[in-house]
């Protein structure tokens, strides 16, 4: 999830950075990098770092963080030309949970505030709703909600077809879909270290959900100590 103390755009700047400092060279980016070009305070940087490379735009490793092809593509522009820069990263984040999170949870053509959108895609009741309110500032960057002029939001023209053919083609896969068995319970769980798509994610207990969190927060600080 997005950091609470950054703006979505300010987070947008940590991307042109890596752009920029990969262009001369190097071959990752480490935190005090980061910090030297975006005058952004160090706690600020790797929970940014950490929501950009959960959504496909850098990638991390043991050096630092490198900008993905999709990361190069909206962080070249973003300096320039914000506006053009908002499309492309339209158009790459379409592919990210974020997208498709939102056009499962966020009916076309309903006016919502980012609060109720907030609500919408949160997972669990008991999950934080703050983090969720500043990724509704990443909806908007991405054109993916638009506000109208009473202040309220409703999803964009494209995407709202892609609700429409979401809910469309999941109506028809559960009308096509054959009775399963009931799990057997003395079958393994799913564990935490396997790959977990996003429909199996939204199916977590409340429970393995925060485990899940936890698990990446912790993975993460300890690779942020290592490329500092």
């Amino acid at each position: 999830m997005p950091p609470v103390d950054i703006q979505a755009d300010r987070q947008m700047d940590l991307l042109a950075a890596a752009v920029t400092t990969c262009a001369t060279g190097r071959s990752a980016v480490k935190i005090r990098d980061f910090v030297r070009e975006t005058g952004l305070d160090r706690r600020d940087v790797t929970p940014a770092l950490r929501f950009l490379t959960d959504t496909g735009l850098l990638t991390s490793g043991p050096a630092g963080w490198t900008p993905t092809v999709s990361g190069v593509r909206v962080g070249q522009l973003w300096t320039a030309n914000r506006e053009a820069a908002r499309t492309v990263f339209g158009e790459v984040w379409r592919d990210s949970w974020v997208y498709q999170l939102l056009i499962d949870s966020v009916h076309p053509g309903v006016a919502l505030s980012a609060d109720e959108i907030a609500k919408a895609m949160r997972p669990y009741r008991t999950s934080q709703l703050t983090p969720w309110v500043h990724l509704v500032d990443w909806l908007e960057l991405a054109r993916y909600v638009e506000r109208d002029d009473d202040g309220h939001l409703r999803l964009s023209k494209a995407a709202s077809t892609d609700a429409d053919a979401e809910k469309a083609t999941h109506g028809k896969e559960e009308d096509d879909e054959p009775q399963t068995p009931a799990p057997d319970p003395s079958s393994p769980q799913l564990g935490l270290v396997l790959p977990l798509s996003m429909d199996q994610l939204l199916h977590l207990s409340a429970e393995d959900y925060g485990a899940v969190m936890r698990s990446l927060a912790t993975i993460y600080d300890v690779l942020s100590r290592q490329r500092a």
